[in-house]
């Protein structure tokens, strides 16, 4: 597909604040395909992306077709259910992870740093009240 990489930068710069970056002067970099290790950006060049996806995020790379599938199939399930109750894939994942995790029986999953936060937190609260 063929973007308009004027236009698009324009409405970046108009619209978005971007992570780590000082927006001064700022020309955006716009990627639009990921392949293995690396991108391409709106003019066509190829980069290999060395931070995967930007912020440490895309450790498996881009267009991965067992993952799409795996992920696709879970969708048509259950594309998503906090982890307040329990589903089939977040006990399976769990009981996987405690696998390789010696010494621990139990994982908090979360979205975020901050509600991993929150919850460590919760938790010490709750040992201290039940041992102290």
């Amino acid at each position: 597909m063929k973007y308009d990489a004027q236009k698009y930068a324009e409405l970046d710069k108009q619209h978005v604040w971007h992570h780590l970056t000082n927006h001064k002067n700022f020309e955006p970099a716009i990627y639009v395909k990921g392949e293995g290790m690396r991108v391409t950006d709106i003019n066509g060049k190829t980069y290999l992306d060395a931070v995967a996806g930007g912020v440490w995020t895309v450790n498996v790379g881009y267009g991965r077709q067992k993952i799409v599938e795996a992920a696709s199939k879970q969708m048509m399930d259950m594309c998503y259910f906090a982890n307040g109750i329990g589903n089939i894939p977040t006990i399976e994942f769990a009981e996987k992870l405690i696998s390789k995790m010696p010494g621990l029986n139990r994982v908090y999953l979360s979205n975020s740093g901050s509600e991993a936060n929150e919850m460590a937190f919760k938790i010490v609260r709750q040992i201290g009240q039940l041992k102290h």
